[in-house]
């Protein structure tokens, strides 16, 4: 299933890659998914022990996700990742709820296994956005790098945290917060990646 339309098609601010995301690309069907039925991202839900809103796959849009060719993907109930094959259009976006005056870091935890193909010196991007109106705000991070044995880690790095504010405007105490994870401008082929889950989590200021 594709997410494209699911208020996902903001362009990024201008001068920030020659690899801009343009609502052009973000529109496009990819090759073979027209008129695929739209649906909508989970939303998370919470509890006393997962406080951090941990979003597994099961609850992600993942383009390509129900084709067995690309992805291994796990149903809605359960905490197993989701297994990239190979695409050419990476595509993995979410939503959940969060209050408004607070602000949310967003990471996505992945493992590159060591028969990963594709990546070296892809740009790759984070995307945020508050509401399904609202204005993207968009993230580069750094390319993955290709290891001889499978690697866990979470993106961003440390160093180039991703931190949304959410504006404090009257209105509802809790807004949708739509995210996601993207590469593709490329169009080249990758595989060899896990996604295990995404977390939004509330950060204070000092962060």
């Amino acid at each position: 299933m594709r997410s494209a339309q699911n208020g996902y098609q903001q362009i990024m601010p201008k001068g920030e890659s020659s690899h801009e995301p343009t609502p052009a690309l973000l529109e496009k069907q990819p090759e073979g998914d027209k008129g695929a039925e739209e649906k909508k991202p989970e939303k998370a839900e919470t509890t006393e022990e997962d406080k951090d809103y941990k979003i597994y796959p099961g609850k992600l849009e993942i383009t390509w996700g129900d084709n067995q060719s690309y992805w291994s993907s796990p149903n809605k109930t359960s905490k197993e990742p989701a297994e990239l094959y190979k695409v050419s259009w990476l595509q993995v976006t979410g939503k959940t709820k969060v209050k408004r005056g607070k602000s949310y870091e967003i990471e996505f935890n992945i493992t590159l296994k060591a028969d990963g193909f594709g990546w070296n010196g892809l740009p790759l991007f984070l995307m945020a956005k508050i509401g399904a109106k609202g204005k993207s705000i968009w993230k580069k991070i750094k390319p993955l790098e290709q290891t001889p044995n499978d690697k866990t880690f979470d993106i961003p790095k440390p160093e180039e945290k991703f931190i949304v504010k959410i504006p404090d405007n009257k209105g509802d105490e809790e807004q949708d917060l739509f995210f996601g994870f993207y590469e593709i401008w490329s169009n080249k082929w990758k595989g060899g990646l896990l996604i295990n889950y995404a977390t939004v989590k509330e950060v204070s200021e000092r962060n």
